[in-house]
């Protein structure tokens, strides 16, 4: 929160008789106010800012700081969960910084290793100051994006970003061509949550974007009623702006949030002190128009269901839904709390950047990379596992190890074609030892089982035995 805001917040604190804060203000911010005015610290706030990142120690040195939105290990899983269904392996994480996420610096540390459970590192990560703190923050974003894009990795995962920042960034990632096919961008539940409140502008800049949101009952009654009444005032004050007129899960719990505490005061016999408000919020189930509210150790307790959805056209599709119990699904009511984990043919197609296809690999092969060099041996012993021929002065290769070759690479998840075949007319042995050395990438022929116990081999091989072909991993090594 804004510093300036800050200091308003003190100054209405100390010249009005203020019962209970709801913003959005940080635990940082409200531990930092406290310094300023004693008063804060025992005055019974509920914070907005989602997702939570309170710190468990917290709760002891703010006891009446209410944490209002599900906690950041939940945002967390999701992601990595939806990185790990399309398995990329490398991501680039851009964040933006503010005061909560600064001061709790185990968040990056918590993301690397939650997606090092689904076999995905982070590859680069990318800081921005605060928008407000930049004096042109579109130059900015637009240099850091060029330096992005001239990185091989191709999965950016936007996280702790306000709606500004993100407004801004999928703009300069359009006219710099970053929108495109082959590109996957990923965004969280701050941003994906309020898709219904923006312009057609920003959803046209995000076409093919994949993000999660909150999920909530947006068929029940007092949603519902919620939600006409939320219309009727947004039109009165706000004629032009009609078609973004929906209520986002923000704006509900500010409501659910407001009529929490008014009914705390109401239940309370006569005047109601601050510990007496604060162990009424803490001690109650509240249910709003978003669900459930109740708190535990100050922070809302309840397991969170987010709904994975896919930016297109006009609006957006929604994918899934994930909750940390079950996984993720196409359909909510499958989710019966038993684990289970979704096909991408369950999702449906995704419309990724530019438009249908196959999953986008994550990676493109940079200028000062080399094609795979695939070894295939120019005389083999047995011409139907390989042999080799020209044509066109381009090597080709046919047999039954070259199907099992072709057929393994159609069960990654994306295409891949940068690679050569490349004769070898020495003997097995110096096969085996040029992918050791990596003068090959990988050798493509029908290795014996004493090649690859000659101790040289320290990668995947093809083993055949007539019948027979597998894939041999030699345990211990990484490579």
């Amino acid at each position: 929160m804004p510093l300036i805001v800050l200091l308003q917040l003190v100054e209405l604190v100390d010249s009005k008789q203020v019962q209970a804060l709801i913003g959005t203000m940080s635990a940082q911010d409200t531990r930092y106010l406290s310094k300023i005015d004693k008063n804060i610290k025992y005055l019974p706030t509920i914070s907005l800012t989602s997702p939570a990142i309170t710190p468990p120690s917290m709760a002891h040195q703010l006891p009446h700081f209410f944490q209002f939105s599900d906690h950041i290990t939940f945002h967390i899983q999701c992601l990595a969960a939806i990185v790990g269904h399309f398995k990329w392996r490398k991501v680039t994480v851009i964040h933006e910084s503010k005061n909560g996420f600064s001061a709790y610096s185990g968040i990056l540390t918590l993301l690397s290793d939650t997606l090092k459970t689904v076999n995905t590192e982070i590859e680069h990560h990318s800081t921005f100051p605060p928008m407000p703190s930049l004096s042109n923050p579109g130059a900015f974003i637009e240099q850091e994006l060029i330096d992005m894009r001239s990185r091989t990795n191709r999965v950016f995962v936007v996280v702790m970003s306000s709606l500004e920042m993100a407004v801004l960034l999928f703009a300069k990632a359009k006219r710099l061509g970053m929108m495109e096919r082959g590109y996957v961008w990923i965004v969280t539940d701050e941003i994906a949550s309020l898709l219904n409140s923006v312009d057609s502008s920003v959803v046209h800049n995000m076409q093919g974007v994949i993000g999660f949101r909150t999920e909530f009952a947006r068929t029940g009654k007092r949603f519902k009623r919620f939600r006409s009444r939320f219309r009727s005032k947004y039109r009165s004050e706000y004629p032009e702006e009609e078609e973004y007129c929906n209520p986002s899960i923000f704006a509900l719990r500010a409501y659910d949030a407001t009529w929490a505490i008014a009914q705390t005061m109401k239940n309370s016999s006569g005047k109601s002190s601050s510990k007496d408000l604060s162990k009424g919020i803490s001690s109650r189930i509240f249910r709003g128009v978003s669900g459930v509210m109740r708190f535990k150790n100050n922070v809302l307790w309840q397991l969170p269901s987010f709904q994975i959805i896919n930016v297109v056209g006009n609006s957006y599709r929604e994918m899934a839904v994930w909750s940390p119990e079950s996984g993720s699904s196409k359909n909510p009511e499958r989710h019966n709390g038993v684990n289970s984990s979704s096909s991408f043919e369950e999702w449906g197609p995704v419309y990724w950047p530019g438009g249908k296809g196959s999953v986008p690999r994550g990676w493109v092969i940079s200028e000062k990379d080399k094609r795979f060099k695939i070894g295939i041996p120019s005389m083999g012993a047995f011409p139907e596992f390989v042999q080799v021929f020209q044509a066109n002065n381009i090597t080709c290769a046919t047999g039954f190890s070259i199907k099992v070759f072709e057929a393994t690479l159609k069960y990654l998840p994306y295409d891949f074609d940068q690679y050569d075949f490349v004769p070898c007319n020495g003997p097995y042995d110096e096969m085996v030892k040029q992918v050791y050395n990596k003068t090959r990438h990988d050798s493509n022929n029908e290795i014996s089982q004493e090649d690859k116990d000659a101790g040289h081999l320290h990668h995947k091989v093809m083993v055949t035995n007539g019948s027979n072909a597998y894939v041999h991993r030699i345990p211990g090594m990484d490579t």
